[in-house]
């Protein structure tokens, strides 16, 4: 398996950003920002990160991350991240931000794990005036935001 930056059209990730998130508006509005690392399995892509600048001067923020869910649990997402973190390491940025639904606690559980750590909360991010439909995640209402962050330079 091999992490590489993708360089075609973003068209042929439209499955793994419409895995990332539920609202075909919202990925519309970003999925064209930054850069894309992919994971490839000999010429198979199998999952993505999209890292974009963060609102602070030098922060960067993972937008978008999925692996195709026939290859979840296999560490992909974990070598995706920590693909990010060394290039943003390697750029000098002093933080990393990822954004992702407060019902997703096995999400959440992962990124943790990586290190980062609970930063804030966003209500009602999650709304069909979003763009996103009323649904559970593991019986938990979606509707807020949690925003982790990872120190890069400790």
């Amino acid at each position: 398996m091999a992490v590489d930056w993708f360089e075609g059209p973003r068209e042929a990730l439209a499955g793994l950003f419409e895995l990332a998130d539920d609202s075909p508006a919202a990925v519309s509005r970003y999925c064209e920002l930054g850069r894309v690392l992919v994971a490839r399995d000999g010429v198979t892509v199998i999952g993505h990160l999209q890292l974009i600048a963060g609102e602070r001067a030098g922060e960067a923020e993972v937008k978008s991350l999925a692996v195709r869910e026939d290859r979840q649990g296999a560490g992909v997402g974990r070598m995706l991240v920590e693909r990010a973190v060394a290039v943003c390491r390697q750029e000098h940025r002093p933080t990393l931000l990822v954004a992702t639904a407060a019902a997703d606690t096995r999400v959440l559980g992962f990124y943790q794990r990586l290190g980062f750590r609970l930063l804030r909360v966003e209500r009602d991010v999650f709304t069909p005036q979003a763009g996103y439909p009323a649904m559970e995640v593991d019986g938990i209402p979606l509707r807020d935001q949690v925003w982790l962050s990872l120190d890069l330079q400790g």
